[in-house]
């Protein structure tokens, strides 16, 4: 039986706009898909301290883990294999205000199935943009509790936000 991962979110939302940090990455069948910058959490890890570990690892940068938006069950298909992960979405913010002023980010994420890291872009995007965009936002419903002032807890089931994008919830 495969185990059910714990994974963090990290909503970093620009001071100066609506926008949000989100990453660019692509599905096993060409697609592509926005999510926040995310990571694993380790074994006896808070998730505060995995989101800030991942922040560094993944762009070299330092944040500040906020209070949390909202926990997701995210149960999704990648390259045909089911998956099943208990994500945590905290706000953050940059422990360095002048990267509120960067246009973009390049991050390297974990390794593939090749065992390639994964490299991508992070930008700038309103929840109204990452309506309209051509690639969803993932896992579906993060954009609506980011609306709220409730903690939220959402249940995505498998094929409900991947039935256009093949594995879009992880890489």
């Amino acid at each position: 039986m495969p185990d059910i991962r714990g994974v963090v979110l990290g909503a970093v939302r620009h001071p100066d706009t609506d926008a949000y940090l989100v990453q660019r990455l692509s599905g096993t069948d060409e697609t592509h898909f926005h999510r926040f910058i995310r990571g694993g959490i380790e074994h006896g890890e808070p998730s505060g301290v995995a989101l800030e570990r991942e922040f560094r690892e993944e762009l070299g940068v330092a944040v500040d883990a906020g209070p949390v938006v909202c926990t997701v069950e995210n149960l999704f298909e990648f390259g045909g294999d089911a998956h099943h992960e208990l994500a945590v979405v905290r706000e953050a913010t940059f422990a360095d205000v002048s990267l509120y002023d960067r246009a973009t980010f390049a991050g390297v994420d974990d390794a593939d199935e090749d065992g390639d890291p994964v490299e991508y872009e992070a930008y700038w995007r309103t929840p109204a943009e990452l309506r309209e965009a051509d690639a969803p936002f993932l896992p579906a419903g993060i954009a609506d509790a980011l609306a709220s002032d409730d903690h939220v807890h959402l249940v995505s089931p498998r094929g409900a936000d991947t039935a256009a994008v093949d594995g879009a919830a992880d890489t």
